[in-house]
This record gives C-alpha cells, structure tokens and sequence, in this order.
C-alpha cells in the first residue's frame, strides 16, 4: 500500500502518550499520506476548559505537519455523551442526540479539511465507536477500525456497559476491515464482522532495544536512589494494583520501587499510603524517547494489573518495552500473557508476585536478557504495519477488481 491518503479520527492528541494510534500512524506515513484528527474533548479534563479550548477550530483550520506526510488537525470542540450520570431510559435518546449533533460538527470540519487538502477516495481510520455514522461519508475506498481496547469495560461504564458494547459492535459490523488488538477481542469481534484480524501491541525495538547498550546517559531524577530498582513505565489509573505496589514496597524497603507515568491512580487510603512509603518514587510522566534511559537500570520491571473490567481483555503495551530492554519482568496473571511465561514471571496471587520479583533480582544472566529480546525483536510496530499492508492490500484489490 503506497500513495493512499489516511484519515485518522484519533481519540488521543498526537502528542499525547505514545501508544498503537502514534506508533502505527508514524509508520504508515513513510509511504502514505496521514491526516490525523485529534478529538473535540479530552474526556480526562474538565468540559468547560476543553470547549473553550477548541472552540476557534469551529471556524479556522489548525494544520501543522508535525513530520513529513503526518498531518495534524485538532477537531472542533463537542458535547459529552453524560452516559455515567443519565437515568437509562434516557441513555439511547440521549445518545442519539448528542451522537448527532458532533457527527454534524466533526463531519463539516472533514469535509473542509478533505477539500483544503485535495483528498480524494481516502482510507478511513476510527478508533472510537461513537463514531459509526461518519462511514461512508467521504467517498472513502475503505473503512477500518482498530479496536484497541474493550472500552464496554471501562471503569467509568461499568453501569452502561452493554448499552457501550451495543455501540462498539455496529462500528465493527459496519467497517471493511477491524483489528484487534488481542486475542480474546479478536474471536469476539470476529462473530460480528468475520473481517476481523489480529493485531496485537508491539514495540519500537530499536529505541527500547538501546536501554542494553550501556551508553545512554542515566536521568538526574533516578540516578542516585537506592539500588535494587523495582519500577513500573506507563499510565497510571484505576487498572493498577495499588495495595500490590503497597505490598511489593513494603516487603523490599532496601529496593526502590519507581513509578513512571502520569499519576491518575483513584484517590483513597490506598493510595496516600503507597505515597507516604519512603521507598517509592513518583517520577512522572517521561517522552517515549526518554524512557530507555530509565528502564536500563531497573533491576525487576513490574506490570501489576488488577485482573478487572478491560484488563482481562488486554495485551499489554508494556510487555514487549520491558522485553526489548532485556529486563527481568513480573505480572499478575492477564490471559493474554501466559503465552510469554518462558520470559515473564506470571503470579497468579499477591505471594506469587512477591516471591517472583526475588527470583527476578536474581536473574542476570545472559540466556535470559537474550530469550526476552529474541521475543521483543519478533514484535515491532514495523511487522505490524507490514501486516496491516499485507491485509488492507489484499482488500483494495478486492474492491477494485469488484468495481
């Protein structure tokens, strides 16, 4: 696939944490052209801050190209959907509406974009479901949908998440093709569009892959903490297992445990009391580039999940980082990992966990950095991009042979 215009109706800012939507899109910008629209509203901020601020986008375009053929345009601001506070009766007229009303808004601001741009028969690219009835809208040569997550079950829609996995199941129905990014979303998405394929989280190895080098320089923030170095790299929320890390803290005072990302973990007991540990370090959020620097002296890499809503679903991101870097990792017992156990030390309890990070700080050995990279180097962002060529390739003649 070459020369294809690609537009990305993103539901995160390009430079926001790095994840699949960046990490796939950079990627395919090397041979095609990438229009990427950041969202209306950070659902993570409050609505009044983030309508004023993308308030002028309903009248001016903001085009920047922030590398060469990726194109980023902010979107105007919209409304929130309210489904966390609505009776459910009201829940489907509600959505109806406001679904409506920034289809409208986000339609006419495409349109103006398409036609400033010259974009003709684009490829489209969804990540959020809500947006189902902008398909077919643009003259599009295909539509797909990268279903990264289970947002059904997310926390904030444990009350209405079958009224959510309603809305995600007419997205996957209505696309040409749907990736998924673990296995378990795969099988189920494949009963509601057999054009389903698998296409799990990877890694950039070359930049993670530097951490075992021996040459970067170690940060100003961690280089003088106490050795052993226990740590976490990653967003921090209602998904992590705080009286774990409590637990891990207190049972290894002579570690440090370091916790690298943004801090959004539920207020509570908990969490002031992981706070109040002398041991653990609160770094806060790193650029991507940066985060080599940081792994190459963990001693043990942590990916301490609670086994809960969307993480039962999940293939982590984190998994093929910590790889890369070659470092000893601990988990708690996420289905999607146990494929991985002959490089990641899985823990069925809370004991488990505890009992698996001592063996890790043991284990230094070079078979063993070796094993982990060997895996990490046959999961890169680059093969996956190869597949989704392979696959959408494959589709694009269909369709033209059928026209």
């Amino acid at each position: 696939m070459e020369g294809e215009t690609i537009l990305c109706i993103s539901t995160r800012k390009w430079d926001s944490l790095w994840r699949s939507t960046q990490q796939i899109m950079s990627r395919m910008a090397v041979r095609n052209r990438v229009i990427f629209f950041e969202p209306g509203r950070n659902p993570d901020r409050p609505f009044l801050s983030e309508f004023k601020r993308n308030f002028s986008n309903h009248f001016y375009l903001r085009i920047e190209e922030v590398q060469k053929n990726i194109i980023v345009i902010p979107a105007p601001s919209n409304l929130p959907h309210g489904l966390k506070r609505l009776p459910r009766a009201l829940l489907r007229v509600s959505n109806s509406l406001v679904t409506r009303i920034n289809d409208q808004i986000l339609t006419r601001h495409i349109w103006r974009v398409i036609k400033r741009l010259e974009v003709q028969n684009p490829i489209l690219w969804f990540y959020d479901p809500f947006s189902h009835n902008l398909a077919g809208k643009f003259g599009e040569k295909l539509s797909c949908y990268h279903h990264y997550d289970e947002i059904a079950e997310f926390a904030p829609n444990v009350r209405i998440k079958d009224f959510v996995r309603e809305i995600d199941d007419r997205m996957t129905s209505c696309m040409d093709v749907v990736f998924a990014s673990s296995g378990v979303q795969t099988e189920r998405l494949k009963k509601v569009n057999p054009n389903t394929y698998f296409l799990p989280n990877a890694v950039d190895f070359d930049l993670f892959n530097r951490a075992l080098t021996g040459d970067l320089p170690i940060p100003s923030d961690i280089i003088s903490l106490p050795r052993p170095i226990i740590g976490f790299a990653g967003w921090m929320g209602y998904h992590i297992d705080i009286p774990l890390l409590r637990l891990v803290a207190e049972t290894f005072p002579e570690c440090s445990l370091v916790l690298i990302g943004p801090d959004q973990l539920p207020d509570g007991i908990d969490k002031q009391q992981l706070h109040s540990n002398a041991n653990v370090f609160f770094l806060g959020q790193k650029k991507m580039t940066e985060l080599p620097s940081y792994l190459q002296v963990f001693d043990v890499a942590l990916m301490p999940w609670l086994l809960t809503g969307h993480m039962r679903y999940a293939y982590p991101l984190k998994l093929h980082e910590y790889l890369s870097a070659g470092r000893a990792s601990v988990a708690t017992a996420l289905p999607e990992l146990r494929p991985f156990s002959s490089v990641v030390r899985i823990a069925e309890t809370h004991n488990e966990f505890i009992i698996h990070i001592k063996e890790a700080l043991l284990d230094k050995s070079q078979q063993s950095i070796e094993s982990r990279v060997d895996v990490a180097r046959n999961n890169t962002w680059d093969q996956r991009v190869l597949e989704i060529y392979r696959i959408l390739d494959k589709r694009l003649v269909s369709e033209e042979v059928s026209a």
